[in-house]
């Protein structure tokens, strides 16, 4: 068994280092999410269902057709393929506590790559075979 301080790991990562990963086991991954005031993440998607339980400070979760006000104590569940974006546009931080099984290579054949994201200028998909920021990500659709 292993045990974290996330409120520690919080004030301890990188200037710009929205993702911070806890635990990565062969099926499940935990981490958490630090969105600043102002942040906003791309609309993007993954191949497996994502968890994110709020631990602290209010944000809001988008996705292509809802949107969903965050404070302390929600969670909020979305399925594997499905949209959506974080941001904070509040005057204090907002720290996520995320989790998701590992996609199965039929999950990840469907999306196209680990993560896909929607490119603000022409509107079309980008897929990333290693998740954002790993890889340069090809434009698709």
């Amino acid at each position: 068994m292993e045990t974290r301080d996330v409120f520690a790991l919080a004030k301890e990562r990188k200037k710009g280092q929205r993702r911070l990963d806890l635990f990565r086991r062969d099926n499940l991954e935990t981490w958490i999410l630090y969105f600043p005031p102002g942040d906003v993440q791309r609309m993007h998607n993954h191949p497996s269902d994502r968890t994110y339980y709020v631990l602290s400070g209010r944000g809001v979760m988008k996705g292509l057709k809802e949107t969903h006000e965050l404070s302390p104590g929600q969670i909020i569940s979305i399925p594997a393929h499905e949209y959506y974006e974080g941001s904070n546009p509040h005057d204090e931080p907002m720290i996520l506590l995320g989790n998701s099984h590992k996609a199965t290579p039929e999950d990840v054949a469907k999306a196209g790559g680990q993560r896909n994201e929607i490119d603000d200028k022409t509107g079309k998909r980008i897929i990333y075979q290693h998740g954002g920021g790993r890889d340069e990500g090809v434009l698709a659709d």
